[in-house]
This record gives structure tokens, C-alpha cells and sequence, in this order.
């Protein structure tokens, strides 16, 4: 039935090809493309039907990431299968999150309520395996060419589990996450069930609403469910993503806290701030002056700027050069600036001198806010961060104390600035 099955795939490809030969406005490849994508739930949907019709109970060999996901997939399964769950997931970090994974696994069996019987088998933990199948792959975002060869490597294991003890079937509750492309993760399948001699069961547990479902069933028992895939790497991915809810979250309260400063409180703690910056010994000492140009609600820095060069220093200002690069380019007047692509004053690099960062000795950089032990939120750019990370110049933070945070959520390349100054 199967073979019939992959064979009208075959001839439906071929079919839609041949229909579009004399169409040059569409691209073969963007066809195999189409052709490519298989309703995974539809293939199981066929083969569950036939089953039944034929008063077949397969048995299956379900290899499963964790309790939360297998949860709607025993639920649905079981009714069709007889099932032997295969926890075997070397990947889980750290150690004490694999053991509470396993102990919920073993929960979620007991609490489904199932035509057949569902029993419970666990793999080793051997994370070295793991890792050595990583190697090379740490850096790839979650979903790439690692987290295939982690499939791969669990699927495979599967396969020869269910070769080895009989079972007319395996799969994985993979599918049923809406991070994970169901494509790739069948294919991976189809191609380790040839290799290892085992028909591989095609899923999409994520159709049906099967995803909704499996969050109903944990919620209904309150039970735990991850935030992260699993390895060390998605558990990184994991935070850095709360770190950047974290950080726009914060941003936008210190929008609206800036909309409601009075302009009053605002000028006088601006000068209050310039009198400390001015009678710095570092800003005394200096010679080449690089600063923002910073207008209300942020701290206004032209007065520093005019004061600057009446003091006859070598003042520099920002240009985006593109979504990356920022350089340095030398004014001497306010004048000299216009309205910048970004909605923001800039010099005219046409006409402004450039300046290499190693001349700077003093920096003054801008934030959204900031704390007083340095730690900075931008503005999302990550211009600063870039381009003065090699920079030796004293480095300055300007805050109204009314703008200051306590805690600034921070990922690996946010730099500290040592020196703060506030009313």
C-alpha cells in the first residue's frame, strides 16, 4: 500500500512537471520546491486508514524529545498503535534537566488514556556522542545543519531499536513542534528506515491543531514544560531570545519615560551633569572629543559640543555608514550638520574630515538607559558596541537620574562603560 502511495507521489511530480514545460515564467526548481512539500499528516492519515480497514494493530517504536511534546501524540496514536516510547535523547543539557525529562515522560504515560498499551524504554545518555557530532556546528542558529545531524543521530538510533526487537514501525514526536520543519525531519526518517531496513511512520503531529493539544494536556496536568529544545546551544538561543524580549521591553518603558520628563527637570539636570563632565580630568586632558548628538529626551549634548570646541578640542561625530559600520568624522560647528538618513543629525561626509578612532581619547556614548555600575541598553543598533570595542579612549555614560535602571538585561557583546555621570 505504501509503495503504491510513493509511487503516485512520483507520477503526480512528473505530472506537474510536463504541465509546465512550455511555462517559461516558472522556475523548475521553484516546483520541486512545491513538490517537495508533502502533507506528512495526510500519508499517516492514508496509512492509519488502511489499517483499520484491514484490522491491523501495527506496532511502533516512538521516539520521544520530551513528555510535553509525546503528550497529544500518545493521546492520538494510541487509539492505532501499540507503542513502546523510546526516550534516547543525548543532546538534553544539562544532566539534571535530562533525569526530570525522563521522570515526566513517564508521567504523561501513565495519565493517557489508551486503546493499547504504552510502554517505555530509555536510550543512553551518552552526551559525548553528542558532542562529538556537534563539533564544528556549535554557532549554527537552532534549526540548521546541527540540529539535522541531531535528529538524524536520534532517528537513526530508533531505526536500529526497532529493527532489532521487531516493530512495523518508528517515528519521532519531533514534528509535532512548530520550531521544527517537519520536511526535513520525514525525510531524515525515510533515509535512515532504507539504510537500517525499518518502515519509517510519516507525521506531522503540529497539523490538527496537535501542538494546541499538547499544551492543553500539560496545562490540564501542570506539568512541567521547557522553554528549549534541549541542547546547550538551544538552551543559549533560548536565553539570548528573553534577553531581547527583555531589552525591547525596556527600551519602550524608557520611551515613554522620556515622553513624560518636564523639560525643566530635564535642563537642569543636563547642566548639572556637563559642570561634572567638564571639570573631569579626563575631559581636561583631552584632545580629540568623540560624542553622540543627543537632543531631549536624551541628555542634549550640544551644549558639550559647543563648549568643546571653545576649548578648542577636536570634535567628532557619528555617521552610519551602512546597518553595520559607524565612523567618526570631525565638525566644527553645529552648523555643519544635517538632518541624516536615519532622521538624526550627521555631519557631511563630503565635506566633515574623518577621523580614526585611534586618535579619540575621550568618548562620550549614548544610552536608552543605564545603571551606575556602567551597564548600558542602546538603541537596538548595536553601533556603539561595534565600534568601539577596540577603542583605548575613556568612555563616558551621561544619564539623568530619573532615566537610570537598576537592572539592564545584557548579552555577551554589551560593553561596560566604567564611567558614569549623573546629577
Amino acid at each position: 500500500m505504501e509503495d503504491k502511495i510513493l509511487k503516485n507521489k512520483e507520477y503526480n511530480k512528473e505530472k506537474i512537471k510536463n504541465n509546465i514545460k512550455n511555462m517559461n515564467q516558472i522556475n523548475i526548481k521553484e516546483i520541486d520546491k512545491q513538490v517537495i512539500k508533502i502533507n506528512y499528516q495526510k500519508e499517516l492519515e492514508k496509512i492509519i486508514k488502511y489499517n483499520e480497514a484491514n484490522n491491523i494493530v501495527p506496532t511502533l517504536l516512538l521516539h520521544s524529545c520530551c513528555g510535553p511534546c509525546s503528550s497529544y501524540v500518545l493521546e492520538y496514536l494510541s487509539q492505532y498503535f501499540k507503542i513502546k516510547v523510546f526516550y534516547y535523547n543525548p543532546n538534553i543539557y544539562p544532566s539534571d534537566e535530562y533525569w526530570y525529562r525522563v521522570d515526566e515522560q513517564q508521567k504523561i504515560i501513565d495519565l493517557t488514556d489508551s486503546k493499547y498499551p504504552i510502554d517505555m524504554v530509555c536510550g543512553k545518555y551518552d552526551t559525548d556522542r553528542f558532542y562529538k557530532m556537534a563539533e564544528g556546528m556549535e554557532d549554527i542558529p537552532e534549526g540548521g545543519a546541527r540540529c539535522h545531524k541531531c535528529y538524524e543521530l536520534r532517528l537513526k538510533e530508533a531505526a536500529m531499536i526497532s529493527k532489532k526487537e521487531g516493530f512495523d514501525y518508528f517515528t519521532t514526536t519531533l514534528s509535532i513542534s512548530p520550531h521544527k520543519n517537519s520536511q526535513v525531519l520525514n525525510k531524515i526518517g525515510e533515509k535512515v528506515g532504507k539504510e537500517i531496513g525499518v518502515r519509517h511512520l510519516p507525521s506531522d503531529f503540529k497539523k490538527n491543531n496537535g501542538y494546541k493539544r499538547s499544551c492543553q494536556i500539560t496545562q490540564e496536568y501542570n506539568l512541567y514544560r521547557q522553554d528549549y529544545c534541549g541542547c546547550e546551544f538551544s538552551k543559549r538561543e533560548s536565553e539570548m531570545r528573553q534577553i531581547k524580549k527583555e531589552k525591547k521591553e525596556l527600551r519602550e518603558y524608557m520611551k515613554d519615560i522620556g515622553k513624560n520628563l518636564e523639560l525643566s527637570y530635564m535642563e537642569e539636570a543636563d547642566k548639572i551633569i556637563s559642570q561634572k563632565l567638564f571639570e573631569s580630568e579626563a575631559y581636561k586632558s583631552s584632545k580629540v572629543i568623540f560624542t553622540y548628538i543627543g537632543e531631549y529626551p536624551e541628555i542634549n549634548t550640544k551644549p558639550i559640543i559647543e563648549k568643546a570646541l571653545n576649548d578648542k578640542k577636536i570634535v567628532c561625530v557619528p555617521y552610519c555608514v551602512d546597518k553595520e559600520k559607524m565612523q567618526a568624522y570631525q565638525i566644527n560647528s553645529l552648523e555643519e550638520l544635517h538632518l541624516g538618513k536615519f532622521n538624526i543629525l550627521e555631519p557631511d561626509i563630503d565635506k566633515a574630515k574623518h577621523i580614526s578612532i585611534d586618535k579619540i581619547d575621550f568618548m562620550i556614548i549614548p544610552c536608552s538607559t543605564a545603571n551606575l555600575m556602567g551597564h548600558r541598553l542602546g538603541f537596538g543598533g548595536g553601533y556603539y558596541d561595534r565600534y568601539i570595542k577596540n577603542s583605548h579612549a575613556y568612555k563616558v555614560l551621561l544619564i539623568r537620574k530619573k532615566q537610570i535602571s537598576e537592572d539592564i538585561p545584557r548579552e555577551k557583546h554589551d560593553i561596560i562603560i566604567e564611567n558614569v555621570i549623573s546629577e
